[in-house]
């Protein structure tokens, strides 16, 4: 069985398929805004990786704080907030001001953040294509974060997950709350940190 494919109960969408159907609108937002031409403009993949460290970087303290290794044993290998401080190292770009993220223990929640944050992976295969055919060395180098865990399968590892916690099949809701909070860092104005 594909793990996409798995429902909760027969004629009830999965907890992937809830959460997709219900943010596709933050989801397109957050795609048209992280969006940039990296194959020529370095200022551009900059900007993006500096928007992105804005999110990214709290997100992750905050799914610790949380207790995200509970729910997912290998946040380790995981998380990528070194990778993309690096990345912004080769640059020679600061790493700005951070949003403030609430902490929350809540399983269902911490699963709605994790769905955003492992899910932005999958474009991060898309986007590392575009950087690496970059005319600017620095460029090409700068891709640990999105090239981050290409050998890994984190994405099936986290939908088995997300599919069998019973925090999220009681309250999708909350589930539900916790990706619309992680997209909202994603879109917010850089100006309202």
């Amino acid at each position: 069985m594909r793990l996409d494919t798995i429902s909760a109960a027969p004629g009830r969408p999965s907890a992937r398929q809830m959460l997709r159907s219900a943010t596709a609108t933050l989801h397109a937002e957050v795609d048209a805004r992280f969006t940039g031409p990296f194959a020529t403009d370095r200022s551009a993949y900059e900007a993006f990786l500096a928007a992105l460290s804005r999110a990214v970087l709290p997100l992750e303290r905050a799914l610790e704080r949380g207790g995200v290794e509970r729910l997912l044993p290998d946040w380790t290998e995981r998380r990528r907030a070194d990778a993309l401080r690096q990345d912004l190292c080769i640059l020679g770009v600061a790493v700005p001001p951070v949003l403030d993220v609430s902490v929350t223990t809540d399983e269902a929640r911490l699963f709605g953040r994790l769905y955003v944050l492992e899910g932005s992976r999958l474009g991060g295969k898309l986007l590392v294509r575009r950087a690496a055919e970059s005319d600017d060395p620095q460029v090409r180098a700068a891709t640990h974060y999105l090239g981050h865990g290409a050998e890994s399968d984190f994405w099936r590892g986290f939908l088995q997950r997300l599919e069998s916690s019973a925090a999220v099949k009681g309250s999708p809701q909350r589930t539900l709350l916790g990706a619309r909070e992680a997209f909202g860092l994603f879109v917010r104005d850089p100006a309202h940190v």
